[in-house]
Formats: C-alpha cells, sequence, structure tokens
C-alpha cells in the first residue's frame, strides 16, 4: 500500500466562503502556516491552491496527435484556429491549457462540463500547442475537439513569495511526486533567494505546483508566529478533474469546505484496497486517519473508529492523501470533483 510516510504536528486553520456563488468572483484566500510548537518540535501544515490564475486566453480546440514518450513525458499535440502568437507566448512563463469534457455523451444531462489542466510545453507562432499529459493519450477521455483556456502557472516561487522572506533555512516544504512515488523535500535559499529540491539538489524556483496538488510546509522556529499565505484567484465554475494514476497528494479544488464523499475518488476506478488518508491535526497523538470505500452500501468508513465518514470535513485549501494498491491503467486515473455550490 502507498502511504504518506509523513508523521509531524501539523495545524490547519483555512477560511470558509458562502454556500451559493452567483457569478465568477475574483478574490483571495488567507492560510495560516503554523509556527513551531516549541524549539526542538516542527509544525506541518497541509495547503492547497484551490483559486484559478487569471484567464489568459479561450477558444475552441483540437486535439490531434499522442506521443508516447513515457514515463514522465508524454506529450500531445493540439491545434486553435485563426490566432496569432509569440513564439514562447505560453512557456516563457508557464502556461497551464484547461481542457473540458461533457460528464456524459453530448453533456445531455446540461450539467456543467468538467475541466482538467495540461502543462503547455510549447506553441507555434499560428495557434499549434504541444501539452504534457503524463497520462496516456487525451482522446481516450477528451472529445477531438472541444474548449481550451489558458491560465498562468502555480510555481514554487510564485506561490510562497509572500511568506519566503519569513520563512527560516530548517524550514521545508513537501511535494508529492507521483512519478517516483516519494515526497521531495524543498528548502529556501536566503540572499540569492531561490528554492531548492533538496532530494535532487536541483534550484525549483519555476517548479510547477499543479492545481491539482497539495503540499505540505514544516515550520521548526517559534518566531515570527503563525505566517499568512495570502492567494488570489478565481473560484472554479466547473467541476475539476485530477488524474492520479498511482498515490497521490489531492488538492481541495473548491475554496470552501466539502466532505469526503463530495470528492468523487470512489468513482475513479476505486478498488477495496485503495485508501484515502485525511491528517488529523487535532487527534491524540496528530496523525493521519484511513478511509475506505465500501461497495454495495456505497459509503466511506474511518478504518480506525469504524464509523461512517462520508460527511467527513475536507477543508478548503487543504488536500487528502490518494492511496492506490495499484496504478490504475494509463488515462484511468481520473477523479472529478463536484462543486459544492452554485454558479447562477
Amino acid at each position: 500500500m502507498n502511504f504518506p510516510p509523513l508523521i509531524f504536528a501539523a495545524t490547519i486553520a483555512l477560511p470558509c466562503y458562502g454556500e451559493t456563488v452567483y457569478t465568477v468572483p475574483q478574490g483571495y484566500t488567507k492560510i495560516s502556516i503554523e509556527e513551531a510548537p516549541s524549539l526542538g518540535t516542527s509544525s506541518l501544515t497541509a495547503l492547497s491552491v484551490t483559486l484559478l490564475q487569471d484567464l489568459t486566453f479561450a477558444g475552441s480546440v483540437n486535439v490531434g496527435a499522442f506521443s508516447d514518450n513515457s514515463p514522465a513525458s508524454d506529450t500531445q499535440a493540439a491545434s486553435v484556429s485563426s490566432v496569432t502568437w509569440t513564439a514562447d507566448q505560453w512557456t516563457a512563463t508557464p502556461h497551464l491549457a484547461y481542457l473540458t469534457v461533457a460528464d456524459d455523451p453530448g453533456n445531455a444531462d446540461g450539467i456543467a462540463p468538467a475541466e482538467e489542466a495540461f502543462l503547455i510545453s510549447a506553441n507555434t507562432t499560428n495557434g499549434g500547442l504541444t501539452l504534457v499529459t503524463e497520462s496516456g493519450d487525451l482522446l481516450s477521455n477528451f472529445p477531438a475537439s472541444t474548449t481550451i483556456e489558458i491560465r498562468k502557472a502555480n510555481t514554487l516561487s510564485s506561490l510562497l513569495s509572500s511568506v519566503t522572506g519569513s520563512l527560516h533555512a530548517e524550514d521545508r516544504v513537501y511535494i508529492w511526486n507521483q512519478t517516483d512515488n516519494r515526497w521531495d523535500t524543498f528548502r529556501f535559499v536566503v540572499g540569492p533567494n531561490f528554492w531548492i529540491n533538496t532530494t535532487t539538489n536541483v534550484p525549483s524556483n519555476d517548479m510547477i505546483v499543479f492545481p491539482e496538488e497539495g503540499m505540505f510546509i514544516e515550520r521548526t522556529q517559534t518566531t515570527p508566529a503563525d505566517l499568512q499565505l495570502t492567494l488570489f484567484g478565481e473560484v472554479p465554475a466547473v467541476p475539476q478533474i485530477s488524474s492520479i494514476e498511482g498515490s497521490g497528494f489531492m488538492s481541495s479544488r473548491a475554496p470552501i469546505n466539502s466532505t469526503l464523499a463530495d470528492l468523487g475518488v470512489e468513482d475513479s476506478n476505486w478498488n477495496a484496497t485503495d485508501r484515502v488518508y485525511i491528517w488529523n491535526p487535532s487527534a491524540s497523538p496528530q496523525a493521519w486517519e484511513t478511509h475506505r470505500f465500501v461497495v454495495g452500501p456505497n459509503f466511506w468508513i474511518n478504518t480506525g473508529t469504524n464509523s461512517p465518514s462520508n460527511t467527513r470535513v475536507i477543508s478548503a485549501n487543504t488536500a487528502v492523501f490518494v492511496g492506490r494498491d495499484a496504478p490504475t491503467t494509463s488515462g484511468n486515473g481520473g477523479i472529478t470533483t463536484n462543486l459544492p455550490y452554485t454558479i447562477e
């Protein structure tokens, strides 16, 4: 079983929003990054980025040929008609292409299509795109002709720019590496002011934090007091797709509290031996909760307390660890999380 081998003291202090959204609002959210309880200890804050970067381009796209450069650099051709771009318009600064797919054939029920983000690795001047897929042929899950929205990608540097000056040399960020099935560790180097991956010793300012990824921030200092991370963006307007074929630390996809049953994890080729782990900072001792899905009656159960957990709250801007006992086949790890609010 692939489960997250991180056991620290953690506190999650995150905001909630109203339950109904009447437009697609721009806004911000504040996340507290907890100080260490005392010297010689550490605190671990789980967080993710649910707000979207501003829309840069929207249109129709045709999905083209798939190039199998496995294991971690599969690419897909795509093209947008009647546009003129500079040669590095979407790559000089990392950008994501959000592709949409109806939740049923032809979107017959009228429910808003879902969307998934893919990194743009190259573009031409006449609308050509190269998308990094990492999970097989897009045409197995997306129509050949669909809609596209392009948004700036979040990076480790851009996300934590408001708090890096206050982080200590011993503080760490942990991001799950799905390709290598491990936690990668990052630290901030003061002076030259850059992030470095201590696992690979590679500078990582431009390390992309995908919208479906969560992270941990570990603090070892008691001062300054709780740091505030302020994130700006747009509230998601349609269901969001996360692809986790193996195991991964999956972000909350909406900026308000939801529930375990809302995540939609069990609809993604779920097996009886798969698990969802939720970090519980209120437990004594603080630890991961383990949850499994019971097919038939179709409910979640906390394996530690043997109690139903469909309504277990998933805090806004946090994350859960999805532990698959065996990876799904390529392209079949998509998890569609419906929004716990309505857009009117």
